[in-house]
């Protein structure tokens, strides 16, 4: 029996923010994002628990939807690889965000251009999963472009919390979060190879071979240099927020200043 539904319930279904899209499996796996993300970022803007929770549904949500996105490109992957050929699953899925931002009357440029960064990140992380081949620029922009979702959220933070937007610390933070997925990658190495997912020091194989540790250790070090350089241009007070994020990153994973132990980070965990 079709039951005829109510003006509300009319209503609710028009409404994004009234309708389920997530799964547990992405509830859980971008817990993995949010913990360090509040960490990170909330202390640059005076950002606290109880204010981080006002903000919460809103980046969790994008957050989970960039998991559900993962999940399908896999399963696709896994099936046929026609995540080659189909229109990528995160365009439904940035059109649901800009839905949601549009209802909840939040400005959604800046969040969106980093949307359609990591749309540009997925396109590309499929044609070097399947490439035997790739270059250097390659491994560059999709380093560079894998964490857009850090970006996106970062984005979101400054929008719904009223703090203003300064693309300097944007451009700072961006070597950090290049460094954040560095190390990721080395931690989920062999399940990532296992599943056949994207993976930065897979990658750097593919390119450099034997000695790619090495490798990865002078782009390492290169990012390092680069944060470093960048934190020097602002003033002593502000920078000081930022070091104690910096320090507790290199006591926390020390392995990331020794070629060897990167490589057998990679091979054998921690």
């Amino acid at each position: 029996m079709n039951l005829p539904m109510s003006p509300g319930m009319i209503e609710r279904k028009k409404n994004v923010s009234q309708i389920p899209y997530i799964s547990y499996y992405s509830i859980y796996k971008a817990t993995s994002v949010l913990k360090p993300f509040f960490k990170i970022y909330c202390p640059i803007y005076n950002i606290y628990d109880d204010q981080f929770f006002e903000f919460y549904p809103l980046l969790a949500f994008i957050e989970y939807l960039i998991y559900e996105t993962d999940v399908e490109l896999e399963e696709s992957n896994q099936k046929d690889g026609s995540l080659l050929t189909q229109v990528s699953p995160w365009d439904a899925r940035k059109k649901i965000i800009e839905s949601l931002l549009h209802e909840l009357g939040v400005e959604g440029s800046a969040i969106l251009a980093q949307a359609d960064n990591l749309g540009k990140y997925i396109e590309l992380e499929g044609q070097l999963i399947a490439s035997e081949k790739i270059t250097y620029e390659d491994l560059l922009l999709a380093s560079e472009l894998r964490s857009s979702d850090l970006r996106i959220l970062h984005s979101a933070l400054v929008q719904i919390s009223g703090k203003p937007y300064r693309s300097e610390i944007f451009d700072l933070m961006s070597p950090l979060e290049v460094l954040l997925e560095f190390n990721d990658d080395l931690r989920s190495y062999k399940n990532d190879i296992a599943a056949g997912s994207y993976n930065t020091y897979w990658m750097f194989q593919k390119f450099y071979g034997e000695e790619a540790h090495h490798y990865l250790k002078a782009e390492i070090d290169r990012y390092k240099n680069l944060f470093e350089e960048k934190l020097k241009r602002f003033p002593q007070e502000e920078q000081e927020i930022y070091l104690v994020t910096w320090s507790r990153f290199w006591q926390r994973f020390p392995y990331l200043s020794d070629a060897e132990l990167i490589h057998q980070v990679a091979l054998e965990g921690i």
